[in-house]
């Protein structure tokens, strides 16, 4: 036994050095790339494999590499084997990598147990490059923003733009996200639902994913689309769980990362034209104003007579369409209800804008009444020129009360007629008759005057809870208003304009104005109206008008849009939100 001890720790001692002296050895270090070409929206992967450094080395140092290169994720794997009594360790480190720059940018060496690394180069360009012969088309993701229209892009009206990613076919992907369009001064809503179809580029098959955008310019000469951006990480192992729509997986990061990149797109907007004189600019391919027709054409006094009139639209939100002008025919009062807006997506390309309004005629004599006709001009896009939507006029006949039918009459007539009673005749049957006349019509009358007394009591009580909800939200107003006498204060009209037209979006967030004409309207302010005129021929002809004065404007301005000052045309906010722009 005491023999055998040392012979034994010989032998261990012995096996311990052949493992141990590989792995003690300098290490092997060796760097290279998946592609020594990428355009700057690309990324790249690092491999770094060190050999005989298989625990020895947690990580490696990454700051001189971060100067042109940010490392978007970063792994290890380690690798130990034993071949005809040989033993073999390695260990692996993967970077994934974005440029911070184009032109040829160098990758340092790495420093692994005292070897270092090969350093490498790698071109970025601002495209992409072009494949080596053989290689087939260019990449496997690509994103295009195109605008499609067949009319001119008028301010104010409906622009459509394209979005549309190509995928190679059987590419897999997940996590991935696509930037939604971020257009200032514009409204952007989408348009129905994705479209899936395939294309051929060249020789290869592309799954496309294509959404479409309505954009509607507010203000300035031009809509401008900043890139876009799409990114998704690839499945190198042919996972299937997607089904072919990136955005739907979301459980595994494991693969390449892809990006993809769209142009600025810049779309010229036409100018209203000259020869447009409505009173609101309404650039649409359709306007058309519609009445749900009771046919009733007779009434009889203090019956109300409601009227259901909608104004409809292609290419504009129902928030653009404009207040209805009735003018209230003498003998006779008209009272409106809040309007309905709704917006809806046409055969999937076009905005549908609908305005529903409703109205009480009520009469106070008797007589034949003419409702005027409503008018709107508005401005062809198909066509280009200027078009007038109109609703005929209603002739409506209005009588007295059963058994009051001449009372009326001989109210309205002007004159006043006396009868001479002979003596002896009081009793007689004509004049009891009269007599049962005047108190039927003295009932009538009576029960009249208590229909206008309810109705007068209910209106109170709805300018009362508009009054109230109003209060609700004195800070915003006030705060609008000093944006208001900031840009006035500072002579500058474009920032003025804005500041109006924010200040009516908070007074009225259901049918916020989108000029200032309206607001002018809403507030049956004459004056305004010519201050809001000047205002913008200060913006759009500054040549043909002397300076604008900021400081004279502002004082009109101060007491017309005090909250006290705006009467029953205040509502609530009533914010709808966009649904969300990418499923999953």
């Amino acid at each position: 036994m005491k023999i055998r001890a040392p012979f034994s720790l010989i032998i261990i001692t012995g096996l311990l050095l052949i493992f141990l002296i590989p792995l003690t050895c300098g290490a092997e270090v060796k760097a290279r790339l998946d592609r020594q070409a990428i355009g700057i929206d690309e990324t790249v992967r690092l491999f770094i494999e060190a050999d005989g450094a298989r625990n020895t080395i947690s990580d490696i140092d990454t700051s001189a590499l971060e100067k042109d290169f940010s490392i978007l994720s970063r792994s290890s794997s380690s690798n130990f084997q034993i071949v005809n009594g040989s033993a073999k360790a390695s260990k692996i480190w993967t970077l994934e990598l974005e440029a911070k720059q184009v032109g040829n940018l160098t990758i340092p060496p790495f420093s692994v147990g005292g070897e270092k690394s090969n350093p490498l180069s790698l071109q970025v360009t601002d495209a992409t490059p072009a494949p080596a012969p053989g290689q087939g088309n260019l990449r496997d993701v690509m994103l295009e923003v195109t605008p499609e229209m067949d009319t001119p892009a008028y301010l104010q009206g409906q622009t459509t733009i394209s979005v549309k990613l190509f995928l190679k076919e059987r590419l897999r992907l997940n996590n991935a996200s696509l930037e939604e369009p971020d257009i200032k001064h514009a409204i952007v809503q989408k348009l129905g639902d994705d479209q899936n179809y395939k294309i051929n580029k060249g020789s290869v098959s592309y799954q496309v994913i294509e959404r479409k955008y309505a954009v509607i310019a507010e203000e300035g000469d031009k809509i401008t689309v900043p890139p876009l951006l799409f990114q998704a990480v690839s499945l190198e192992s042919g996972n299937r769980r997607s089904g072919g729509n990136p955005f739907f997986n979301r459980f595994s990061n494991q693969g390449r990362r892809l990006r993809a990149k769209s142009q600025e797109l810049t779309v010229a907007l036409t100018p209203i034209p000259d020869e447009f004189n409505g009173k609101v600019w309404l650039p649409a391919r359709e306007l058309e104003i519609i009445e749900d027709q009771n046919n009733l054409t007779e009434l009889k006094i203090g019956e109300p007579l409601t009227r259901i009139i909608q104004i409809e639209a292609l290419g504009l939100t129902a928030e653009q369409l404009p207040e209805l002008e009735i003018e209230t025919p003498p003998g006779g009062k008209i009272y409106l209800d809040q309007p309905e807006l709704k917006t809806l997506v046409d055969n999937g390309n076009l905005l549908h804008a609908v305005k529903r309004q409703s109205l009480a005629f009520i009469p106070s004599q008797a007589g034949t009444f003419t409702l005027p006709a409503i008018k709107i001009k508005w401005w062809d896009v198909v066509n280009n020129r200027q078009r007038l939507a109109s609703l005929p006029e209603r002739v409506i006949k209005v009588v007295a009360a059963s058994g009051a039918a001449k009372l009326p009459a001989t109210a309205t007539s002007g004159t006043t007629t006396t009868k001479s009673i002979e003596p002896g005749t009081e009793n007689q049957p004509g004049s009891a008759n009269e007599r049962l006349w005047q108190a039927a019509s003295a009932i009538l009358l009576f029960l009249w005057l208590i229909t206008l007394l309810l109705w007068y009591r209910s209106m109170r009580s709805r300018q009362l809870s508009l009054t109230i909800r109003r209060k609700s939200e004195p800070l915003r107003t006030v705060a609008d208003r000093k944006a208001i006498k900031n840009a006035c204060l500072k002579h500058d009209p474009r920032a003025a304009q804005q500041a109006i037209l924010a200040w009516a979006a908070a007074t009225w967030p259901k049918n916020a104005p989108v000029n200032l004409k309206t607001i002018a309207l809403k507030l049956k302010d004459p004056a305004l109206a010519e201050v809001f005129d000047n205002l913008e021929k200060a913006l759009y002809s500054p040549d043909d008008h002397p300076a604008w004065n900021g400081d004279k404007v502002w004082s009109e301005l101060a007491d017309r849009l005090k909250p006290e000052a705006l009467g029953k045309t205040a509502q609530q906010p009533d914010r709808d939100r966009l649904p969300p722009l990418y499923s999953g």
